[in-house]
């Protein structure tokens, strides 16, 4: 005579929801803001999301207001590294391929240094999150780019700038948007420079943006054109965003 096992009572679906309930309790306790560390691991979840394949250069931008509001754009989208130029002292005349030709010396007065001294403090502290590198001329900057194996996308607007669309151009492996100042764009030495001339299109009667609209619509339609930009970094560049964030937290 079989002997009839006697079954077991299904239990499965009951587990299965405590777990997802244990679950909910726990990223809810993950969110309370009154949780110790809190900070310690959203800084955490930031560095993930950084960049150092998506370098931004500000070349010589005059404006206060624009210089801070680029800067918290690019930290707000995951750019870690921001390399600026300074201004030159010298007055353009000129535009377009001239703008180097009309250039006129001019000699500043001690408080329009000190003014610049104080915008580069400003402009430092408008952020604490990310690494700025100030750059005496594009020379020196180009350089330094080179050496780091980023290839340089300097925005233009004349008939040699290509399109950005949704599919092209293909992003390179590490690339270095160049923002030119307000008046007359890229030096004509960086445009020189340049791996490949940008431009985001209009299609209204305003035929320009404000540098820092500008910016934050280029940076943030790059990272569209390739989602993988987005945590673009390397270990041991974590740790060493890790070693400088979290003594400040």
């Amino acid at each position: 005579m079989k002997k009839s096992n006697p079954k077991m009572p299904k239990v499965e679906s009951s587990t299965n929801d405590e777990a997802k309930e244990d679950d909910d309790e726990e990223e809810e306790l993950m969110d309370r803001p009154d949780l110790d560390h809190r900070m310690l691991r959203k800084a955490e979840a930031v560095i993930q999301w950084r960049t150092t394949r998506l370098v931004l250069v500000i070349e010589r931008c005059t404006n206060d207001h624009n210089y801070s509001a680029i800067l918290r754009t690019a930290e707000a989208l995951g750019i870690q590294i921001v390399f600026t130029i300074d201004p030159p002292d010298v007055d353009d005349d000129g535009e377009g391929a001239n703008r180097i030709q009309s250039q006129k010396h001019i000699t500043r007065t001690p408080e329009e240094i000190e003014a610049r001294r104080k915008h580069h403090l400003f402009a430092r502290n408008a952020t604490e999150w990310l690494d700025v590198r100030d750059f005496g001329s594009a020379e020196d900057c180009v350089a330094e780019l080179r050496k780091q194996g980023y290839k340089l996308w300097v925005t233009d607007l004349s008939q040699e700038a290509k399109c950005l669309t949704m599919t092209s151009p293909a992003m390179p492996e590490k690339v270095a948007l160049v923002m030119g100042t307000e008046a007359v764009g890229c030096s004509q030495y960086m445009l020189e420079q340049a791996d490949l001339r940008v431009y985001l299109p209009l299609r209204g009667f305003a035929d320009s943006l404000n540098l820092s609209v500008a910016t934050a619509l280029i940076l943030h339609h790059l990272f569209v054109m390739d989602p993988t930009l987005v945590g673009g970094i390397t270990e041991e560049e974590k740790a060493e965003i890790r070693e400088e964030w979290y003594t400040k937290l």
